[in-house]
């Protein structure tokens, strides 16, 4: 029970003035935040199809994608998305797992599941493993997409992006066992670091997040030498600046999950940890697929390229402005 909420006059919490007014301030707030959203995307829909395609690239079609050839470091990219369908279906499998667990479904033919794989560990798996499929697929994407900003090649890419898989590919080999030993005990007082934290969304073992910490690092790099050559410096908000700064927030963001320690306050740890989730999860990524479809829809001539910034920017400020929000809910203990 925190800020008098929720209200319970035999524990004493009733609300106060100053509760009242800040309330009513926040619906203000709300409601003058949605009538802005409203209102732009009145805007939009009112602007013609003409708006959205003039200017555009000439639009792709069917003959043209039988031509096209990828590059060597779009080649290279491929198996990334191998790596996000395989750990997409670990996720499933976990969660099918997890949900049987949750209704006492346990034997079958025989065998106790939950003696040979607990819920911890599958629900565990289960919410990893959407994190690093999401990563893989969008990490492949970005760089996929890298040649056709630049409109050449750039040379040494290959070689740090097979470097940046190799490290991915640790990751999650290393983590599926990690995540099953610690809470089985096999890892002793090394848990922490190779196995589970004991965090939920930041099970991820200490490790293996430094570890991928490194692979959004060289990430943001590769991206970087990708955009390079076609950054608009006159113009911060074009859309190869975007992909960018949407990259390297993820990286900044990333950092709030290191702030939890065996000797943290559960309070302060578990604020940073709902920052991972809400700001991290929930908001740039969101920001960063939101550049990433934009930029696609552009190359394949379906739109210009001022419609996508207009919706880009649109976009960052709802999205950050519900991460925010998303963090706030967890200031009262019976949001959790």
């Amino acid at each position: 029970y925190t800020h008098n909420w929720p209200y319970d006059p035999q524990a004493g919490n009733t609300a106060t003035p100053s509760h009242v007014l800040w309330a009513y301030i926040g619906m203000l707030g709300l409601i003058t935040g949605l009538g802005f959203v409203l209102y732009y995307y009145g805007q939009f829909d009112q602007l013609s199809d003409e708006y959205y395609a003039k200017g555009s690239g000439e639009m792709v079609t069917v003959s043209k994608l039988l031509q096209f050839r990828p590059t060597p470091s779009q080649r290279a990219t491929f198996k990334f998305f191998v790596a996000g369908i395989l750990l997409f279906l670990i996720q499933v499998l976990a969660g099918v797992l997890t949900v049987h667990d949750f209704v006492g479904f346990t034997n079958i033919f025989g065998v106790d599941l939950q003696a040979l794989i607990p819920v911890t560990v599958s629900r565990s798996w289960h919410v990893l493993f959407s994190l690093l499929w999401i990563s893989a697929c969008w990490v492949g994407v970005s760089i996929f997409v890298l040649p056709m900003l630049a409109k050449r090649e750039i040379p040494g890419q290959v070689l740090r992006i097979n470097l940046l898989f190799s490290i991915f590919l640790i990751i999650g080999l290393g983590s599926f066992a990690g995540l099953y030993m610690g809470p089985k005990n096999l890892l002793g007082t090394m848990s922490r670091w190779l196995g589970h934290q004991g965090w939920e969304f930041v099970e991820l073992g200490r490790f293996y997040r430094y570890l991928l910490l490194g692979v959004f690092a060289l990430w943001a790099w590769i991206v970087y030498r990708g955009v390079k050559p076609v950054l608009v410096r006159k113009r911060p908000w074009a859309l190869p600046n975007w992909m960018l700064y949407s990259v390297v927030s993820i990286l900044v963001l990333l950092l709030s999950g290191f702030v939890a320690t065996p000797k943290t306050n559960f309070v302060i740890a578990d604020f940073w940890r709902w920052c991972v989730i809400h700001m991290w999860a929930e908001a740039f990524f969101e920001v960063f697929t939101t550049i990433v479809v934009g930029y696609l829809m552009v190359l394949m001539g379906l739109v210009n390229r001022e419609a996508v910034n207009k919706v880009v920017f649109l976009a960052t400020l709802l999205f950050l402005g519900s991460g925010l929000l998303g963090i706030s809910h967890n200031f009262y203990w019976i949001a959790k």
